[in-house]
């Protein structure tokens, strides 16, 4: 599994604290995830490239990972293991604190059960923020909860929107590449553009440009899945196996449910890895095109005892989408999702196809210099990101959701973060409560979307760069600072 530091540690590290001094490595506990923590927080610690090279090596994960891991190094100065959270032998949960300004942590470490044990998930939250919020280490979606910094609650929305334009001018004069959306009550309040689309042709970024979403796009596939829900299609105790009798893990169809993809509990893995390296990119086009990268690999726990972050599961769930509706995903999120909306430039376009207004992914990982990502895409995205959009086409996304325009006020509720959708939908002049914090992330792409239901704000930041330019710039500005 290719393993990445999450774009969302640039979330993380703001506030100084004391230092906080590092523990015995007796702390942690000893098991095979404790084990391997101890060493992934040794080769971290050292600052050297070539340690951490070789501790994903020796665990059979693509080396090339460490070059994201030393960006977090660069950001925290390093981490010391405190308090152990919660702890299983391949799932550990435990907070840390950075070495460079003792900002709290809480760190979710997964290894897979089988040797050589490789790192099958990495997610960082703040300490004392929910652990729905937990970023995923592939750039995934934080899908729930209300929207704040850590234990700081949301700042109010006109502090916000007082405070966004100079944050975002600053920003784009220091060389942001992307767009920043923040809208209140529907209305943008700021919107604006930096940096180039294509740096060969020096063509600019535009407000309305369409970037790459990466994982933003599961947010579309839990609404899919809500909307078969709604129509009485399956539930989410709904075994896999009823509905894709041949997946080609028959005791993982047995097992798994609807509610263990959408949670990342079902132990399915990731497509990303030395199978899709070697791949070649321009044969994968459809959902079934990604299932030989992950679909007979051993499951990484057993459905439900365990969480660890999974693309594999969300390619799964566009499968389910199109057996149930006998469509391709594609089709059935354009027509049931960006067409009621109104997002009409929004849709997961062909990698060689030529798409007007559709900025290139640049990235330095690996390089000093600026280089394209296109080699790195499949032809298509898929279910668990990939797709393309714009920050207008967001704001429309965001206002159909709240309308009920998607699906109905339970299942509304609980894509805003319900732990499950209600018996009845809450009355139609009741205020909207929790919210919807999604990113995506991978080299060349980056791309925030947050929405604070109760205070009716909405804050939209994509990026043609690397990770967290896109993250980096939304916490700014939800925080202030």
């Amino acid at each position: 599994m290719k393993t990445l530091v999450p774009p969302a540690f640039g979330l993380a590290l703001s506030l100084c604290l004391p230092f906080y001094a590092q523990p015995s490595a007796a702390n942690l506990p000893s098991t095979t995830v404790g084990k391997a923590f101890g060493e992934f927080v040794k080769a971290l610690n050292s600052g050297s490239l070539a340690e951490l090279q070789k501790f994903h090596k020796d665990r059979g994960d693509d080396p090339a990972s460490a070059e994201q891991d030393m960006e977090f190094y660069q950001q925290s100065g390093g981490i010391d293991p405190g308090r152990v959270v919660d702890a299983s032998e391949f799932d550990l949960q435990i907070e840390v604190r950075t070495r460079r300004d003792g900002r709290p942590l809480i760190v979710r470490f997964g290894v897979e059960p089988h040797p050589p044990h490789a790192v099958s998930d990495i997610g960082i939250r703040p300490a004392g923020s929910p652990a729905a919020a937990v970023p995923p280490r592939l750039g995934g979606p934080a899908i729930a909860g209300p929207q704040g910094d850590g234990d700081e609650p949301p700042r109010p929305a006109a502090e916000v929107m007082a405070g966004a334009p100079a944050l975002v001018d600053q920003a784009v004069a220091a060389g942001f590449s992307g767009v920043v959306l923040v809208a209140h009550e529907g209305r943008p309040v700021v919107q604006k553009a930096g940096g180039l689309a294509d740096r060969t042709a020096l063509t600019p970024n535009r407000v309305d440009t369409k970037f790459n979403l990466g994982s933003i796009n599961k947010i579309f596939t839990k609404i899919a899945i809500a909307q078969l829900m709604a129509a009485g299609k399956l539930t989410l105790d709904t075994r896999l196996g009823v509905i894709l009798p041949d997946f080609p893990s028959k005791d993982a169809a047995e097992k798994i449910t609807i509610g263990h993809l959408i949670e990342m509990r079902s132990g399915i893995g990731d497509f990303f890895g030395p199978a899709f390296e070697a791949a070649p990119k321009e044969k994968i086009r459809t959902l079934q095109d990604y299932i030989p990268l992950f679909a007979n690999k051993p499951l990484a726990f057993e459905p439900g005892t365990g969480q660890a972050y999974s693309n594999g599961g969300y390619i799964t769930l566009g499968l389910v989408i199109e057996k149930l509706t006998g469509q391709t995903y594609y089709d059935y999120v354009r027509e049931h999702i960006f067409k009621p909306a109104g997002m009409i430039d929004t849709d997961s376009y062909f990698r060689s196809e030529k798409t007007p207004n559709r900025a290139i992914g640049y990235t330095r990982r690996g390089g000093a210099d600026y280089r394209t990502n296109l080699d790195a895409l499949p032809e298509r995205g898929s279910s668990a990101g990939g797709g393309y959009s714009t920050a207008g086409d967001l704001l429309k996304f965001t206002e159909a959701l709240l309308a009920n325009r998607l699906v109905d006020g339970a299942h509304t509720a609980w894509i805003l973060g319900a732990p499950k959708p209600l018996v009845a939908p809450p009355p139609a002049d009741a205020p909207r409560r929790g919210g919807l914090g999604i990113a995506g992330g991978s080299p060349g792409v980056n791309g925030v979307l947050e929405i604070q239901a109760a205070q009716k704000l909405v804050i939209v930041v994509l990026s043609n760069d690397d990770p967290p330019a896109a993250e980096a710039l939304a916490r700014q500005i939800r925080a202030g600072r």
